[in-house]
């Protein structure tokens, strides 16, 4: 037996050399010496070479044939099982082969692959298109990118992708797969496998999920541990519970106390705005939210809409009208230690079946925890407050032992500057008085001495007053007497009275009023005061040849009295201190102005009583002083036909009629033309017949031409005052005029000021401002008319 040359030969190429060789006398040796030949063919796995062996025994041939054909059906059936235990292994692993032709852009796969893909499993060729249009969108461009990559480069390939079967479910793929080279070392075709690891990804997924919930949980509970204001802890509870459940919004409601100790509903909000929920209703009324504010057990809905608890309760489903959209729903109360129901959480989404039990029960959890922090935040606050009392207690008591201790050091300076104030005028009262006491005396001595006794005892007399002024107002006892005011009048009246204090300093006084500014209602008096005390401060610290300036005008509902001057000023720093009492911007003993520092302070008190306000400004010390003082207008009743001197309250009809002056002659006597205009216009009013005149001279003339039944005349008067013209009429005689009746009408307001007038030979002393109906009484009065019962006027004497 011997080895055909054949062997390892292409089986295409042998068979044609077998038919040749094996003809009896053929090329070969044993058939030229009449052998026949037997070709049997096996096929070698390695190489797929086909080898072949010549017999030259016919028997031997047919055992030889038959052994070959029982090897090869024991090799296929090897193969059969190996192959059938392959696709078992793969199918179990969830694994599919490929291999994918790069020329014809196709790919063979066993059934797994087209399987895995979702693919027709009796397809095992699908084209690439095929393949790419089973993976998910959001892959696909990742996938195509990487497998164009390696099949040009010839890399490994690995992968991981998603593709979407047809029934929409989605699978997770692991491809490996490698390039083989086909003719000319071009890529040939691709040959790798693909395994579903769906479920590994959903374990990586839940194992990260459990991961991040277990880190929230863990910051909520070292927020929770270590968070003690209320607001930032409900907050923190909220947003944690918002994302552990996956909601798209989340609110806590919780009960607190005021400081009243009334109770009341807060709310917090995550992932809605609070616009949301401020609209809308009470929720412990809605039959979803009451539950979890009476405490009842959690509450978890898929979907509040087909809940049978809640969907048949349109149109709203048991929540408040206009609430956010709410499918899937879950609540949970809040509880503190002691079991109180603290409040609750809720939360919601827009879709359906959000909320798995496990959100429930890391809520529930939540919920117990949030209870505990908010106990041991309101311990904290409670602590907190109680500490704050007790600093305010211990400030409070700080700041009285300070006021005390400070106002104890004003006092001692003010006794020092009330006993300074009062012996310096009293000096000069006793001095003079031992003085004239101590033998005769010329009559310049004399009177000089009495001037000075008398100027210094009205110095101490005004110090008296302002005491008791403080006194009444510290103690409440002031009384107003308040009526409509026309502003002008009142602070015309100061001007006067502080004419000569000015004039004797060569102070410019000047005056910008509006008569129409007003009516107010106030106490004439005290607010003269106000205007006098300005003034007076504003001429003592005025140097010589100064200027004064006092402006009234209606500024909206109130009106504005300024008192500005070009004095020494006063620095910024005082300012705020020269209301107070007992204050001075110099108490030192080289003090160049005397005082006791009531004076503002008594300003505010007065105008504020008033229900006005009162405000100094200055630029700082050698630039002068503004006081600004703002008192509110009186509601003005205005009448059709009624014909009313501008800002002058209207006078009842009934209140005049009562002292008729119908064929009376009166004579008023003023510098000032708003103020003769305002006299003439009352008394008109009432049918007198009114002459005027602006000075003593004037006065004379018509007083002997007209022999007027009443004068009524001011005393502060430039040249001749009140008190000379009264003198230089009567010195006219009976026949002249000389005893006609005298009113005098003066801003000299106090006691000493109405005996004065009483004994130069007035009947009556009436101060201004003055009341309308007082003044036309007084006239009457003085005149000899009186009312009767009917309001008929009698004779006069």
């Amino acid at each position: 037996m011997w080895i055909l040359p054949i062997l390892g030969r292409h089986v295409h190429d042998t068979r044609a050399g077998v038919c040749e060789d094996s003809r009896p006398g053929g090329g070969h040796p044993a058939g030229r010496r009449g052998v026949e030949v037997l070709v049997v063919s096996t096929l070698d796995h390695e190489d797929d070479l086909l080898r072949s062996v010549a017999l030259q025994n016919a028997s031997s041939i047919l055992l030889a044939r038959q052994r070959a054909e029982e090897e090869l059906l024991r090799t296929q059936e090897a193969l059969r099982q190996s192959q059938e235990r392959l696709t078992a292994a793969l199918s179990a692993a969830g694994t599919g082969t490929f291999r994918w032709d790069v020329r014809s852009d196709h790919i063979e796969g066993d059934s797994n692959l087209t399987r895995l893909f979702g693919l027709d499993p009796g397809e095992s060729i699908q084209p690439l298109e095929a393949i790419y249009g089973a993976i998910h969108p959001e892959d696909h461009a990742t996938v195509r990118a990487a497998v164009e990559r390696s099949a040009t480069a010839g890399d490994q390939l690995e992968l991981e992708f998603r593709v979407v079967w047809p029934d929409g479910s989605v699978h997770w793929l692991h491809e490996r797969a490698r390039v083989f080279p086909g003719e000319h070392g071009a890529p040939g075709y691709m040959a790798g496998a693909c395994t579903e690891i769906t479920s590994r990804k959903a374990a990586e997924a839940a194992l990260r999920e459990q991961s991040r919930t277990l880190e929230l949980l863990n910051d909520t509970g070292k927020t929770l541990a270590s968070q003690l204001d209320l607001q930032a802890l409900v907050q923190a509870v909220t947003d944690a519970g918002r994302t552990l459940s996956g909601a798209e919004f989340g609110a806590f409601f919780y009960n607190t106390v005021g400081e009243d100790g009334e109770a009341f509903l807060l709310f917090t909000l995550s992932g809605a705005p609070r616009e949301a929920f401020e609209r809308l209703g009470n929720p412990r009324a809605t039959a979803l939210f009451g539950p979890t504010f009476r405490g009842e057990a959690p509450i978890r809905c898929d979907d509040v809409l087909a809940d049978p608890r809640y969907g048949a309760m349109g149109p709203h489903h048991g929540v408040p009208k206009g609430h956010l959209p709410v499918r899937s729903y879950l609540a949970v109360p809040v509880r503190s230690r002691s079991g109180e129901v603290i409040g609750g959480l809720f939360f919601g989404h827009s879709h359906t079946g959000v909320f798995a039990e496990q959100s429930e029960r890391l809520i529930v959890g939540l919920a117990a925890q949030a209870g505990i922090a908010i106990d041991n935040a309101r311990l904290y606050e409670a602590a907190q407050n109680a500490a704050e009392e007790r600093r305010e207690l211990l400030e409070s008591e700080r700041a009285a032992r300070g006021e005390a201790e400070r106002m104890s050091r004003l006092k001692d300076e003010f006794l020092a500057t009330l006993s300074h104030e009062l012996r310096t005028p009293l000096n000069a009262i006793l001095g003079w008085s031992q003085v004239l006491r101590s033998g005769p005396r010329d009559g310049a001595d004399m009177a000089k001495g009495l001037e000075t006794i008398e100027r210094n005892a009205r110095a101490q007399t005004r110090l008296i007053e302002d005491l008791l002024d403080m006194s009444r107002v510290t103690s409440g006892m002031l009384r107003l007497d308040v009526q409509p005011l026309v502003p002008a009048t009142f602070i015309e009246a100061a001007l006067e009275s502080m004419g000569p204090a000015a004039d004797a300093k060569r102070i410019r006084l000047e005056k910008m009023l509006d008569w129409s500014a007003g009516p107010i209602l106030g106490d004439a008096g005290r607010l003269q005061q106000v205007v006098w005390n300005l003034l007076s401060n504003a001429i003592k610290f005025t140097p010589r040849d100064g200027k004064v300036q006092v402006v009234l005008e209606r500024v909206n509902s109130h009106i504005e009295i300024s008192v500005a001057d070009t004095g020494v000023g006063i620095s910024e720093a005082f300012i705020p201190h020269l209301f107070e009492r007992f204050r001075q911007v110099d108490a030192s003993s080289t003090r160049n102005e005397g005082g006791l520092g009531l004076g503002l302070s008594i300003v505010k008190s007065l105008v504020e009583l008033h229900g006005g306000t009162v405000s100094l400004r200055s630029a700082g010390q050698g630039h002068g002083t503004t006081a600004t003082v703002c008192l509110p207008l009186m509601v003005a009743h205005h009448h059709p036909g009624d014909h009313t001197h501008p800002g002058v309250p209207a006078v009842e009809a009934s209140t005049l009629t009562k002292a008729e002056l119908a064929g009376l002659v009166v004579l008023v006597v003023d510098d000032q033309p708003d103020a003769r205009d305002l006299i003439r216009h009352l008394l008109e009013a009432c049918s007198a017949t009114v002459l005027t005149a602006a000075d003593a001279e004037e006065a004379l003339r018509l007083v002997e031409a007209h022999k007027p039944d009443v004068l009524v005349s001011d005393i502060g008067m430039p040249r001749t005052d009140g008190f000379a013209l009264l003198r230089r009429i009567r010195a006219l005689g009976p026949t002249r005029g000389g005893r006609v009746p005298a009113i005098a009408l003066t801003a000299f307001a106090r006691a000493e000021d109405r005996t004065r007038a009483l004994r130069a030979g007035f009947l009556v002393h009436v101060a201004k401002p003055v009341d309308p109906s007082e003044l036309v009484a007084t006239v009457a009065s003085v005149a000899g008319r009186v009312s009767d019962a009917s309001g008929d006027p009698g004779a006069g004497a």
